[in-house]
Parts: structure tokens; C-alpha cells; sequence
């Protein structure tokens, strides 16, 4: 009896160690901004903007949400860990889905609608953007296939670039003429994407740009309350500079936050 009392005792004492490491390699991250929301108009696209904490000049973060998708529901999942350290830019997609219920991207002429949607976030946000740093660029459901046709055509505007939930099929020559150097992909267990995104990382693994695959756990095609914090690992290796690789960080700050991130599930090459 007294065995069975001092085996559970240390059981408490592990699920405790286990619960404080949980704890700790969640990133503690800052309420982001109350966002602005432009209104689509006649002649301009509408676009919600969290603003980066902080009052420097900072870069830009674009998100395009998916189909029927609104702006300010999907952009809420990642202002958060996206505004500690750039603006967070949501344009609205130019078409209204039936009944009104959001709006989704045409097959062309969206890439002209996104660059107006950001210069029009640029101008509200009054001088504090770095025109200097390279943007971050990230495309969920139907926004990554419009996300990956914006990168394989952008002369350099987004060096880094992370695709979730779509059966994309990218071009490794195109991405690298373009000057993207990092590139993930991401997607959960439970979504129908998920076993292509891995493959597809896999492929484009050895060449550039550097790619990595993320497993976003047991969820399916949504984005839940868990993706924040897998949002900050995320950035935080689609941010390291070329050429240090996943597996092998180079500043202290790096390994702390790469060694937290053990939730990730990479591609065997």
C-alpha cells in the first residue's frame, strides 16, 4: 500500500514537471492592437490592419484569408504573435460570396487588388512602415494558391512565405528567381491537405528556398485557439536568416525558442 501511495506521489510530481514545461514552451505573447478596419469602397479594396507594437517603423505581414473568408475573423488568429514584430496586413478578397457571406479571390487580377490593399493599409498607417524590410507573406485554404502565385511572380517582394491547408503545387525555380529563401508549409492532422502539404514538402526539400513542413496537431481544416502559439514558432524560424536551417540555430535566442518549439513534426529527408 505505502508502494502504491509513493508510486502515485511521484506520478503528481511527473505530471506536474510535464505541466510546467507545457507551460513554459508556450510563448507568452502581447494582446495585439485593437485593428483598423477600411471598409471596401467604389474604388478602393477593403483591409484590416493591426498596427505592430511598438512606434518604430516596422515591415509588413500580409495574410490572405481562404474562400468566403472574412478578413478580420481570419486575421484575428495571428495578430498576436505577427504584430510583435510587423504590421499585420488582411486585405479583403474582391468577391462577395452568395448571400454576402464573405468574400473569396478571383483567378486573376487579384495580385493588382492586394498591392492596392496595402498601399491603402500603408497610408492609415502614417509613416511607421519600414519601407526597407522585406515582407512576410501567408496564404490560408484558397489564399495560399493565390499567396503561391503571388510568390512565383515577385521579384523579390516576399523572401518569406508560409502556405496552410491547400493542395498547392510549387515551382522551386520560380520561388528562388523571385527571391523567396524560406518556405513553409503547414497543416493539421485532421485536414484533407495534410498528407499532400508533407509530401510536397518533402520534394522541395534540397532545394531553394529552404523548406520545412509543420504539422499543426489533431485539428482539421480551421484554425483554432491552439495556432497561435505554433504561429510564433512558426515565424520565428520563417525569420531566421539564410542559410541556417531548422535543425541547427545559430544565436542563443534561436535555440531557446526553436528548443520550444517541440511541437513540431518536420519532414524526414
Amino acid at each position: 500500500m505505502e508502494y502504491v501511495q509513493l508510486w502515485c506521489a511521484r506520478g503528481y510530481v511527473r505530471a506536474a514537471i510535464v505541466a510546467l514545461f507545457c507551460v513554459l514552451c508556450v510563448p507568452t505573447l502581447a494582446r495585439a492592437q485593437a485593428p483598423l478596419s477600411l471598409t471596401e469602397t467604389s474604388t478602393q479594396p477593403g483591409v484590416v490592419v493591426y498596427p505592430a507594437q511598438g512606434d518604430s517603423p516596422r515591415g509588413l505581414t500580409i495574410v490572405l484569408h481562404g474562400m468566403c473568408g472574412e478578413p478580420e475573423r481570419t486575421c484575428a488568429h495571428f495578430a498576436a504573435a505577427v504584430t510583435e514584430h510587423t504590421h499585420l496586413i488582411c486585405p479583403r478578397a474582391p468577391r462577395r460570396c452568395a448571400g454576402g457571406a464573405g468574400s473569396t479571390w478571383p483567378d486573376s487580377g487579384f495580385d493588382q487588388h492586394i498591392e492596392r490593399a496595402i498601399t491603402r493599409a500603408e497610408v492609415a498607417l502614417a509613416g511607421r512602415v519600414d519601407r526597407r524590410a522585406s515582407r512576410t507573406l501567408i496564404g490560408y485554404s484558397l489564399g495560399a494558391f493565390r499567396a503561391l502565385a503571388l510568390a512565383e511572380n515577385a521579384r523579390g517582394r516576399y523572401p518569406h512565405v508560409l502556405l496552410i491547408g491547400a493542395r498547392i503545387s510549387a515551382n522551386a525555380k520560380k520561388l528562388r528567381a523571385h527571391g523567396v529563401q524560406r518556405l513553409l508549409l503547414a497543416a493539421g492532422s485532421w485536414d484533407i491537405t495534410h498528407a499532400h502539404m508533407r509530401r510536397e514538402a518533402t520534394r522541395l526539400k534540397g532545394f531553394e528556398p529552404n523548406t520545412q513542413f509543420l504539422d499543426l496537431g489533431p485539428v482539421g481544416h480551421a484554425l483554432t485557439p491552439s495556432f497561435g502559439s505554433q504561429l510564433a514558432h512558426a515565424l520565428t524560424w520563417l525569420w531566421l536568416p539564410p542559410p541556417v536551417a531548422l535543425r541547427a540555430p545559430t544565436s542563443p535566442k534561436s535555440v531557446l525558442a526553436l528548443r520550444a518549439a517541440r511541437g513540431w513534426r518536420e519532414v524526414d529527408t
